[in-house]
């Protein structure tokens, strides 16, 4: 993962509608580590035409169907994913994550996150910021510390993806109970958007959802059964979707 404590980067996100407005593509993406899935949901449905040349033979490559990743993020899969993203500190991807997915090529100096992109059912770019949790906010805290990079990220966001709808997605592990996971998942969804709007964010909308742990990257348990820190840590995390005008 690119300058990343094991931590990427829509309801109101995927309104209908097409536009050929692409800020960039995505890049080259890494290779697959241990656990990675590289193909779409077994519920996929049967393929048809995609957007994107991953493989980069010339001809956009088939989508095997859509995703849910939860709170309106829906997302086209392609059948094949050449070369998914790797997680860290030898954290294992959950089947499907969303992680697996490209990366976006963008100059991330000063900003402590990832990015993957993927399209919207109506063929619109997403682009998702990843941070790990732990660096913006102290253990059970929804309040950001002094030394959160979410400046870098207001400016990056202005200069790149003006104009997109942005949902703050909040997550946690699977430590502590549901309701109160849920719970604090919601309020870091809350403050990070508050910031965002309160600092010249240049958005169309900003909305926040908070997912709690239902939408892990990675396992959070060694192959021994055994507790997974690092993956505990990676799924603790807030994400930036943004849909692209």
């Amino acid at each position: 993962m690119r300058a990343l404590l094991p931590m990427v980067i829509v309801g109101g996100l995927l309104l209908a509608g097409c536009s050929s407005g692409d800020k960039g593509e995505p890049a080259a993406p890494v290779a697959a580590g241990p656990g990675a899935a590289t193909g779409a949901p077994a519920s996929a449905a049967a393929s048809s035409l995609g957007v994107d040349d991953l493989d980069q033979d010339g001809t956009p490559d088939p989508d095997c169907g859509q995703q849910d990743f939860g709170a309106g993020l829906v997302l086209r899969i392609p059948c094949t994913i050449p070369n998914p993203n790797d997680p860290d500190d030898g954290t294992r991807l959950v089947k499907d994550s969303l992680y697996r997915l490209p990366s976006y090529d963008a100059d991330l100096t000063g900003i402590s996150g990832s990015l993957v992109t993927a399209r919207a059912t109506d063929g619109k770019r997403v682009v998702i910021f990843v941070f790990n949790s732990d660096n913006l906010f102290a253990t059970g805290s929804d309040r950001l510390g002094d030394n959160n990079t979410l400046d870098p990220v207001v400016a990056l966001i202005n200069a790149k993806f003006a104009g997109g709808a942005i949902q703050v997605r909040g997550h946690t592990d699977k430590t502590g109970t549901a309701s109160n996971n849920q719970a604090l998942s919601e309020r870091r969804a809350a403050t990070v958007r508050d910031y965002l709007t309160g600092h010249g964010v240049k958005a169309g909308q900003v909305s926040a959802a908070g997912l709690g742990s239902s939408q892990p990257l990675v396992e959070e348990t060694n192959p021994d059964g055994s507790p997974s820190l690092a993956g505990r840590a990676f799924n603790r995390r807030v994400e930036l979707a943004i849909r692209l005008p």
